[in-house]
């Protein structure tokens, strides 16, 4: 898009000194007539009323000014936080002359360009404060300082709207800067769920795969077999190749053959009873058994009758040891 403008001095009519036959003519509906005379301030003589000496005024030319609104547009290159990204800005607004004298003196041809130099000055001390990725939040700061932006006193402004896109010097760059923050934003979304699918484990995993597969487990199943059996197959390869090295003793691999040979076996290596712990579990277990019983036997007190054990020690026929037995009781 272009900028859009328009000429706010419709006509310019030099003037001669005497006019008996063609006197000035008041301005029509909507417009004003600016007279420069040779000394002292313009004249502005507004729609009907009546030009002050018509036919022998010292004017040297007359202006008829345009004084209807307009909507225009401006567009306008913006810096952004990053020298290497810019912005185009699109400002639509409405103007009218305000002071057709000022318009006249200055000879303005082009209302646009007129009103686009403090304008623009106004918008790149707001626009720098902002990253090309924060365009929404500059869009709404240039609107909202617009509100109170007034221009130049000879016309009057209003009715803005700012639009931004990133563009300028740097207009592929800015592209290529939105398009990877798109992409990023997507794999976010993307990832998110995936993350609390790979948290909740095989039964989230398997879940998954049903979910995206019409529930059919059978491709998952033959899947899961076979690294089964290929991880089966490299477990029995590096046992075979940890008993058959010749120059590493059998005890210097036991741990690591018996660390393989648990995970192929399903079992945790920690968990499996070392070949010599089973011994001695044995030998602890029989020990604790024959204390207990002695403790026992220890524990248990003789029962006495009138100061002596109810049974007597057997006599030894042999040694001549022992109580005999009176024969007369």
């Amino acid at each position: 898009m272009s900028n859009v403008t328009y000429d706010p001095i419709r006509e310019i009519v030099p003037l001669r000194r005497i006019r008996v036959f063609k006197p000035v003519a008041p301005p029509p509906l909507g417009t004003c007539l600016v007279l420069e005379p040779d000394e002292g301030p313009p004249l502005v003589i507004e729609a009907g009323q009546r030009v002050p000496e018509a036919r022998l005024g010292h004017y040297k030319r007359a202006y008829v000014v345009d004084l209807g609104r307009y909507g225009l547009r401006l567009e306008e290159r913006l810096p952004s936080a990053d020298p290497a990204f810019q912005f185009t800005a699109s400002v639509s607004f409405t103007c009218r002359v305000h002071n057709p004298a000022i318009i006249a003196t200055r000879g303005v041809r082009d209302i646009t360009a007129f009103v686009r130099l403090p304008m623009a000055k106004m918008m790149r001390a707001v626009s720098r404060s902002y990253d090309i990725g924060e365009s929404n939040d500059a869009e709404a700061a240039l609107n909202a300082q617009l509100e109170t932006f007034t221009g130049d006193s000879a016309v009057q402004l209003g009715g803005y709207l700012v639009e931004l896109e990133a563009g300028g010097g740097a207009a592929r760059s800015s592209a290529e800067f939105h398009d990877t923050s798109r992409e990023i934003r997507m794999d976010r979304m993307r990832r998110a769920p995936m993350s609390e699918v790979v948290s909740g484990g095989r039964d989230a995993l398997r879940a998954q795969w049903l979910a995206t597969h019409g529930g059919d487990p059978s491709e998952l199943l033959e899947f899961e077999e076979a690294n089964k059996a290929r991880e089966a197959e490299q477990l029995l390869r590096a046992i075979g190749a940890l008993s058959g090295d010749k120059a590493a003793e059998p005890f210097d691999t036991r741990d690591e053959r018996r660390r393989l040979m648990s995970h192929l076996l399903g079992e945790s290596a920690e968990g499996r009873p070392k070949r010599g712990s089973l011994r001695q579990s044995r030998i602890a277990g029989s020990l604790a058994g024959t204390s207990s019983k002695t403790s026992e036997k220890d524990s248990v007190a003789p029962p006495e009758e009138n100061g002596q054990n109810e049974k007597d020690p057997p006599v030894s026929r042999l040694r001549g040891t022992g109580k005999r037995r009176d024969p007369d009781q």
